[in-house]
C-alpha cells in the first residue's frame, strides 16, 4: 500500500534526511511503492498556498524527487503511492492541493463513486477514491469544527461503503493539512487519522510522522483511531483523541483488494485503472 510521511516544524527546516538518506528513507520505500509521488510544502506558517509537485513515476528513479528533497518548509505531506484504485497519472498522485488545504490517503474506498452523488461535490479530475473522498471532504468541511467535518467524512465512508483492510497493517489512514485562517477552530494543523501501527518521531524543533519507521531511533506508535493533531507553533502541546470509537468500527465492513500484489510499474497501473472502472460502472 502507499506510505505517507510528514512533518512539522518550529521554523523552516529540510527533510532531505528522511527521504533520502535515513536507514529506511521514503525512497528506499517507493522502490515497492513505485506508482508515483508527490509533496506539499507550506514554506510559512501563515496559511499561503503549498508548493505541490506531484509525478506519476517511482521516487527512487525519478531526479525531480532528489531535487524536491531540497526544499525547506515549516509543514510537509509526502506521499508515494502504490495504485489500487485509478491509473498512473498526475491527476491521481497524491497529495491532492485545493487552496490551502493539502491530501494524502492510503487506503482504498471500493465503492467511492457514492460519494460524487453529493450535488455539491466537485468532480474529480482523476479517477482515485482518494480524490473523491477529498472533494466530499471539502464539501462538507466547516471551518468553525473541521475535526467534526473530518469525522463526519469518515463515518459516511463507513456506513455507506467498504474500506480495505490493507495487507500489511489492516489500516486507513490519511494526512491532511489545515490552513492558517481555521487554526482558531482546533489551534492546531497537522491531523492524522487512521494510523494504525504508524510512528511519530519527536525532536527538539520538529515532528515526523511516517506509516513506517525511517530511522534507528525511538519513535512513538500511534494506534488505530486516533486522530493526532500537531500546532509548529506549539510542537510541546499535540492534541489526540478518538476519531469514531469502538461501536461504529464494530459495524465497519472491512476486506481485502490488493488481490494483485505482486503487480508493478505499468501493469500495475492498469489493474487499478480498471478497477475504478468497474467501481464507477457499479455505482
Amino acid at each position: 500500500m502507499c506510505r505517507v510521511f510528514g512533518c512539522v516544524a518550529s521554523e523552516p527546516a529540510s527533510i532531505r534526511h528522511g527521504l533520502i538518506e535515513a536507514v529506511n528513507p521514503l525512497i528506499r520505500q517507493s522502490e515497492d511503492h513505485d506508482s508515483g509521488w508527490g509533496m506539499a510544502v507550506y514554506e510559512h506558517a501563515d496559511g499561503l498556498d503549498p508548493r505541490c509537485v506531484r509525478f506519476p513515476e517511482a521516487a527512487f528513479a525519478d531526479d525531480d524527487f532528489l531535487d524536491a528533497t531540497d526544499i525547506k518548509g515549516r509543514i510537509f505531506n509526502v506521499h508515494v503511492r502504490r495504485v489500487t484504485m485509478g491509473g498512473l497519472a498526475p491527476e491521481n498522485t497524491h497529495p491532492f492541493c485545493l487552496g490551502s488545504y493539502s491530501f494524502g490517503h492510503n487506503g482504498t474506498i471500493l465503492r467511492y463513486p457514492r460519494l460524487l452523488e453529493h450535488p455539491s461535490v466537485t468532480r474529480p479530475s482523476g479517477d482515485t477514491d482518494s480524490e473523491a473522498f477529498f472533494n466530499f471532504l471539502m464539501t462538507i468541511y466547516d471551518a468553525g469544527n473541521p475535526i467534526a467535518s473530518l469525522r463526519k467524512a469518515i463515518r459516511t465512508v463507513f456506513g455507506d461503503a467498504p474500506v480495505q483492510r490493507c495487507v500489511r497493517h489492516k489500516e486507513r489512514n490519511v494526512l491532511d493539512h489545515l490552513p492558517e485562517r481555521d487554526r482558531p477552530a482546533v489551534k492546531q494543523r497537522l491531523r492524522r487519522a487512521w494510523a494504525h501501527d504508524d510512528h511519530a518521531r519527536a525532536l527538539d524543533q520538529l515532528r515526523q510522522l511516517a506509516s513506517e519507521r525511517v530511522t534507528d531511533e525511538d519513535w512513538h506508535t500511534v494506534q488505530q483511531d486516533v486522530l493526532l493533531v500537531l500546532d509548529p507553533d506549539d510542537l510541546d502541546a499535540p492534541h489526540a483523541e478518538r476519531l469514531l470509537g469502538d461501536e461504529l468500527l464494530a459495524e465497519a465492513r472491512v476486506q481485502k483488494v490488493d488481490m494483485q500484489a505482486h503487480l508493478r510499474g505499468d501493469a500495475r497501473g492498469e489493474a487499478a485503472a480498471e478497477r475504478a472502472r468497474a467501481a464507477v460502472a457499479d455505482s
